[in-house]
């Protein structure tokens, strides 16, 4: 089970997301973000560092700014962009159902694109902060992610090196 590093509401505070949404719709895509991105961005060892302290209330000094300061902003608007893209949608056993009340009117699916953007946009700068603070607080968990990278595509900057993932 992954430990949800978010409080209660920390989500729909910091986010156009609406508090009255349902936990049980939003708490996946902070569970699916934590494991896609924060993991990788941290790595193995540092991830479960955090969810452990995190569990025990014992996040302290440069785990508990790592955690207020960098995290939390990350993992808000990276999850807030994953809700964003299937929370329109009801999956059950009648099938695949968007919910319209009678009062409101669904936006088309260029202005949900222009929200998911705002929080990629967002959820991108907190990670390259994330990222120089990782680099400048040599964290004795934290592995240089040049091992962590998954997407064979891309190239990061880590530490002030490019790294390259071999596609094979």
């Amino acid at each position: 089970m992954t430990t949800i590093l978010l409080r209660e509401n920390e989500l729909t505070k910091n986010t156009p997301l609406g508090g009255n949404i349902d936990v049980d719709k939003y708490v996946l895509a902070i569970a699916d973000f934590q494991r896609i991105r924060v993991e990788e961005v941290l790595g193995e060892t540092l991830y479960n560092k955090i969810c452990i302290d995190f569990e025990n209330d014992d996040l302290v000094d440069e785990y508990l700014t790592l955690y207020e300061d960098y995290l939390v902003p990350f993992i808000i608007h990276g999850s807030a962009m994953e809700y964003l893209l299937f929370g329109a949608y009801q999956i059950n056993n009648g099938g695949i159902t968007k919910h319209n009340p009678a009062d409101s009117t669904s936006v088309d699916k260029t202005e949900i694109d222009y929200l998911v953007n705002q929080q990629r946009m967002k959820m991108e700068m907190y990670e390259s902060r994330l990222e120089r603070w990782l680099c400048k607080f040599h964290l004795p968990e934290y592995v240089s992610n040049s091992n962590n990278i998954v997407n064979p595509i891309k190239s990061k900057l880590v530490c002030g090196k490019w790294y390259l993932q071999n596609p094979y």
